[in-house]
């Protein structure tokens, strides 16, 4: 076999059109953004929101554009909104789909309240979401993430300040270190940011009764 050197092999770029889905339950006057964590599929995570339907909620999940096996070549199938391989692609896709989504949504009634909650990967997404797009969310919900490194608090200051922000944290979080949680704070604090910070007994999950109760 012969090796062609890697200065040969060159990479393109295609632009196409894409399907992407997303799931839908209730029919409040309030609209709830639902973004699912790493591995996980949309119309299963959106369940665990049906009881927000009694606060007036139509709750919308969205799913990430990357499907995959869990484990093996079949079986579980999950989700995921990025990886690190063409990683400023997948962010601009997914943001596209978001924010078609959104402006869709927006066509159907002047909803009387938007909240975003984000999960895991779905925190980092949420985050790149609020940053750049024009939807103005009164309460966004950050549930065992971290802003990403590509979202300047500081300088996006004036827009999450218009945000009523709660942050949760599991105490038995595997993904949760000292360092992550210090730079989490720093983060907040260097920005003068007013945002709740709540620590459950839990691990890598959504603090649920703690959503339910600030929604």
């Amino acid at each position: 076999m012969i090796q062609l050197p890697s200065q040969d092999i060159l990479e393109h770029q295609l632009t196409i059109p894409q399907q992407a889905f997303y799931y839908r339950h209730g029919s409040g006057k309030k609209l709830l953004y639902v973004l699912h964590g790493y591995g996980q599929r949309a119309k299963f995570f959106i369940r665990k929101f049906y009881e927000m339907e009694n606060k007036g909620y139509t709750i919308v999940a969205p799913e990430g554009l990357h499907r995959f096996y869990l484990e093996g070549t079949s079986g579980r199938v999950g989700a995921s909104w990025m990886t690190k391989d063409h990683r400023e692609s997948d962010i601009e896709n997914y943001l596209t789909f978001l924010n078609t989504l959104h402006h869709d949504l927006s066509s159907e009634q002047d909803w009387q309240e938007i909240a975003v909650l984000g999960f895991s990967q779905g925190v980092a997404t949420a985050f790149r979401w609020l940053a750049t797009s024009d939807i103005k969310p009164t309460k966004f919900l950050i549930c065992s993430g971290k802003v990403p490194p590509d979202v300047d608090l500081i300088t996006k200051k004036k827009i999450f300040d218009s945000i009523e922000m709660t942050y949760f944290s599991g105490v038995n979080d595997p993904y949760r270190t000292e360092a992550s949680v210090q730079e989490f704070y720093e983060a907040v604090a260097s920005s003068k940011l007013s945002m709740e910070l709540v620590n459950f007994e839990g691990a890598h999950e959504v603090f649920l009764e703690g959503v339910f109760n600030r929604l």
